[in-house]
Parts: C-alpha cells; structure tokens; sequence
C-alpha cells in the first residue's frame, strides 16, 4: 500500500493515495448556464415533439395533463440530484454517490450499465431521430427522395450512426470549454428556429394548412386527392382532446412521456468540472429550468398542433405511421416539418429545418459526455485500469474513456443496423438508465445516516421536514414515482419495452459490469488494495 497521504474537506478527511494520483486533473469548465443548456439538450424539445405522437397508443388520455403531472414528480428529481451534487460535487455522479453510500460493487455494477454500456445503444436512437424529423423531410423537399430510400437500407442506418458517433466525438474531444460554445451556439439557433415554427403553427389557420398539406402531399409523395382526409381515414379511432381524457389514460401516458422528460439530471456526472456545483439551490433551478423550458415548449406546440392541422389529424397521422398505414408512404411526419411547408419556399423550408435540427445537433454531444465521467471517476477508483483516467494536458478530456464509448458505439451500431433482431434487445435501454436512477435516488434517502458527516457538511443538513431529513422525504417520493413507472414499462406491453429478449439481454450487461468488477477486485486485493477502501474515500478534485 502507498503511504497515507490525507487531506480534509469541510468535516471530511480525504485519503488521496488509494486513488489513481492526488487530483483529477480535470478543471471547471462550464458555468451554471451551461448547465441548463445541457440539461435542456438532455430533456429534448424535438424527442419531446415525437413522444406527443405516442398519444396515439392511449387516446383516451390527456396529454396536456398528462405533462404537467410527469413535470410535477420529476421536479423531485431535480431536487435529489441537485442535492447528491452540491453535498458531492464529483466528477462521475451516480458511480462516486452509490458507491459511497452503498458499496463498490453496488455502485459500479448500477452505474456502468446505466451510464456505459447502455449508452452506446443509444447512438441508433439518435441517429434515427435525426433521420425521420430532419434529413429525410429535407431531401424530400429537395427532390432527392432516393436518398431517403437508401437512408432507410442496413447501410443507410449504420452510416447514419457513424456519423452521430463522430460528430459527438469532435464535440467531447474539444473538451467542456469548447464543447460550451457549441453548445451555446446550436442552442441559440436551434430556440429560434423552434420558436419560429411554434408561431407558423399557432397563427396558421386550419383551412390554410389541409390546402397546403394536401399540396405538398401530391407534390412531395404524389398523392393525389384529399391526402388530409386520406390521413384520417388510416388513422381513424376514438380521440379525445390535449386538455380532457380519463385520469386511468392520462396516468398510463405517463410512462411514454418520461422517455422524453426523465433526463434533467444527466449532467450530474459533470460535476466536478462545473463552476458552484456546491450551491444546492443553483443546481435544482438549473434541472428544473431545463425540465420546465421543455415541457412549456411542448405545451406550446400541442395548442399549435391543435390550432392548425387538428389534434384529431395530428392523433391520426401518427396512428397511421406506426401501423404503416398513412397514405404519404413510410415517413413520419413532424409537425415541425409540417410546419415548414406553410412557407411555401423550398429554400426557407431547409432554412428553417436545418435552424431547429441545430437542437438535436447539439444534444449529440450528451450521449458521451456524461458517460465518460463515470468511466474517469471509476478508473480514478481503481476499479478500471489507470489509464481510462488519464486526461490530455491541454483539453482535459479523459482520451481513453472516450475510447470506450466510441469503439463499443461503432460495434453496437452495426449490430442495430446488419441484424434485424438486435434492435428488439434495447428496448428496456431507457428502464436501464431509470434503474441507476432509483440507486441513487435510494442511496439520497439514507445518506443522512449512510455518509453522515458528509450529509451534516453539506447545505442539505439545513433543510427538514418535521424532522426527518428533507432529502429523505423527497428521495421517498420520487423512488415510489419510479419504482411505479418501472412496473408499468414492465407489466404493459403498449410501452414496447418489456420484451423477453430485451430483458434478458439488459441482464447480460449487468452481468458483463459484476464481471468487470469482480476481476478488478482480484486484481487491486493481489496488490494490496482493497476497492470497499476506496469507496470509504470522497474523490480528490
């Protein structure tokens, strides 16, 4: 063993040499506002568009109620990660808490599946977003509709993956400073172009939009006729409106809408390298700003839905793309493209769909950032070999950690693309990453009493409820939320993700993150280390 070499934080005595060196090596680059750009990229106003169509598979729900209960318990979420991160601002985030308040092995294996290996499934996902409301309505625009064709082949879907991969690796390799300004940059641009078509939809009249959409229908897809009435005719069904429904319906949209609204809290690994990190409040307005951007975006664009082509036609267009049934062919029809057809200038159509896709450019960059940190923080553990700690001197960007998100994303992505069966095993992707989530939404709940000292050193220690720990109260309430929408997903197969094939994949990979950690383990305890050591320890900065 190295010679003890101690240092204190506040009440907490830090033992710098069971870790990879004394200090991270990484800096605080980003600034609060970086951090609700980022959690707004996370919570997606595009994805959030595309999850609204999912209204179709419950239609006796509302989807306006529906949102504002979703953002009402993932509000407490906001104020569990905001609370984790100012009580341990470390770079790794769910990895450093549950390890510390569980154990190693807990941690570890919860974190690495949540936060490594699953998001290199998530590269398709993307990447498909990106082609169905952005590239493929574009190249219809222009003519180029073979393009959309070949984008739809095994090759068009692993190209369209390759290049999200090398696009987010451009974005984490220019580390956080110079991520930050692409972030800044695609965000101004991307909220223009989203507020633009908010207000074409909002102030275009109904009589105006079915004549054009049944203009662009014949001269886009040639389809001859009432193609509006065509689409509601192969979407047809019982349909209520945004603002009523049932409350069972409403409530069982709920689970649709977190794969949209989950996510405020993914820049929880970055928190080491983000400037008042310790500022409990700064971190829950910074969550809860992102979450409430993007869900008052939605909002804003289901009442524009409403006022131009109809709730009714927007229910139907989406029932019948996902049967394969619309009268336009395979393509999915964003209203936000839509909406770009009230133009009626080819040019200012790709105008305005190349500014709103600068959103989805821009959220490229969260499918490897946060993932990195967690491989940094548990490298810097010793549970990873050295090596997948270091950082390059002038970036300080963690090189092989990136390496091991972007050659596993390469392999996966060929997977989803070459072999037909594969796309079925990562359907419970998502419930993966809602399990790491209640580790540590668990593991906040009884920190007052698991990691005492650092609890009563930490802003959280003020705030009670009676007196039980405000942490804890909060912690309870958003646990239940999950552990709720978790048998949901689980129990009803409307969610599509409770796939036999998929849950017994997901199993492998966390068999695949007790593996690592078992080897690790061996190999730190034959020289002399022990890894539930390490844990005992809060990470130097």
């Amino acid at each position: 063993m190295a010679t003890t070499d101690t240092s204190t934080v506040g009440e907490v005595t830090i033992n710098s040499s069971l870790f990879t060196r004394k200090a991270t090596g990484l800096v605080r680059g980003w600034s609060a506002v970086d951090g609700y750009i980022y959690a707004f990229y996370a919570c997606n106003i595009v994805l959030g568009i595309l999850t609204l169509a999912y209204a179709a598979f419950i239609p006796g729900g509302s989807i306006v109620w529906a949102i504002i209960i979703t953002v009402g318990f993932v509000l407490f979420e906001c104020v569990v990660y905001g609370a984790l991160t100012s009580a341990i601002p470390r770079a790794g985030g769910d990895y450093v808490w549950q390890t510390r308040i569980f154990s190693s092995p807990v941690g570890f294996v919860l974190a690495a599946t949540g936060w490594w290996f699953i998001l290199w499934h998530w590269i398709p996902i993307y990447a498909n977003l990106s082609v169905i409301a952005f590239v493929a309505p574009v190249l219809r625009i222009v003519g180029a509709n073979s393009a959309v064709t070949w984008l739809a082949t095994k090759d068009g879907i692993f190209l369209a993956s390759v290049v999200v991969i090398a696009v987010t690796t451009v974005y984490v390799a220019a580390g956080m400073r110079g991520y930050a300004k692409f972030q800044r940059l695609t965000f101004v641009i991307g909220m223009a172009g989203i507020a633009v078509a908010a207000v074409i939809l909002l102030f275009t009249s109904h009589g105006r939009f079915v004549s054009t959409f049944n203009h662009q229908a014949h001269s886009l897809y040639g389809v001859h006729g009432n193609a509006y009435a065509a689409t509601l005719k192969a979407g047809a069904g019982q349909y209520g409106s945004p603002l009523s429904g049932s409350l069972g319906d409403t409530l069982r949209l709920i689970p649709f809408l977190l794969f949209w609204l989950l996510w405020p809290n993914w820049g929880a690994t970055l928190a080491g390298e983000v400037r008042g990190a310790r500022d409990f409040k700064k971190n829950v307005w910074a969550m809860s700003g992102a979450l409430l951007t993007s869900a008052v975006i939605g909002l804003v664009f289901v009442a524009a839905i409403s006022a131009s082509m109809g709730w009714h036609f927007f229910i139907a267009s989406s029932r019948a793309y996902y049967a394969g049934a619309s009268p336009l062919g395979g393509d999915y029809l964003s209203p936000i493209a839509m909406g770009s057809w009230i133009l009626g200038s080819p040019v200012l159509e790709v105008i305005l769909l190349t500014a709103v896709f600068m959103l989805v450019l821009g959220w490229y960059g969260t499918v490897f950032l946060s993932s990195t940190r967690m491989i940094f923080a548990a490298a810097f553990d010793r549970v990873l070999p050295e090596r997948a700690a270091s950082v390059n001197e002038k970036t300080r960007v963690p090189n092989v950690a990136l390496g091991l998100m972007v050659v596993p994303s390469i392999v996966v992505s060929a997977l989803y693309a070459y072999w037909h069966s594969f796309a079925t095993f990562t359907l419970d992707a998502t419930a993966v990453i809602a399990v790491t989530y209640l580790g540590s939404t668990l593991a906040a709940m009884v920190m007052p009493w698991r990691l005492k000292r650092v609890y009563q050193s930490s802003p959280l220690a003020k705030y009670k409820i009676g007196p039980v720990p405000m942490i804890t109260v909060v912690a309870a309430v958003f646990a239940s939320f999950l552990i709720l929408n978790l048998i949901w997903w689980l129990k009803d197969s409307i969610y599509g993700v409770n796939n036999t094939k998929s849950l017994i994949y997901m199993g492998i990979l966390y068999a695949m993150a007790a593996v690592i950690w078992l080897i690790a383990w061996w190999v730190r305890r034959a020289q002399g280390l022990g890894l539930e050591a390490v844990a005992r320890e809060i990470p130097v900065e």
